[in-house]
């Protein structure tokens, strides 16, 4: 059977520690050195890091409304457009207004209102701009 050894018990110089500290070395130091005194820190500095969060965020909100306007191609109403449209729209709020109770009953399809759109000349643009 085999002995098992404990090398501790066996070799005492194990046990011993192999780094000193210097005589002396802690009474050298002194309290003031060991705790900072603490210092009173004015408006300016406390205020610096959230006044440049804030500047970080209105730079990247600015940054990204210009990336926006430059990227997404914007639709430029002519003056045909806009009238046409106003005028369209006034047509169909008094429609609305006078015949909204019968189209209600009426129960139209959206074939009928498809075929009524080619029919009258609508285009896909007119329809995205009354959306």
């Amino acid at each position: 059977m085999k002995k098992e050894n404990d090398i501790l018990k066996d070799c005492m110089e194990l046990k011993q520690m192999p780094y000193k500290v210097p005589e002396g070395y802690f009474e050298s130091f002194k309290a003031e050195a060991v705790i900072p005194a603490v210092r009173k820190l004015s408006f300016w500095n406390r205020m610096a890091p959230y006044a440049a969060m804030a500047a970080v965020f209105v730079f990247l909100v600015t940054a990204g409304t210009l990336l926006l306007e430059k990227s997404v191609p914007q639709y430029q109403m002519t003056e045909e457009d806009y009238l046409m449209f106003s005028d369209n729209m006034m047509t169909s709020i008094a429609y609305e207004m006078e015949f909204g109770d019968q189209l209600a009953d009426a129960q139209i399809s959206e074939e009928d209102i498809i075929n009524y759109l080619i029919y009258t000349g609508v285009t896909p643009e007119h329809i995205e701009l009354a959306k």
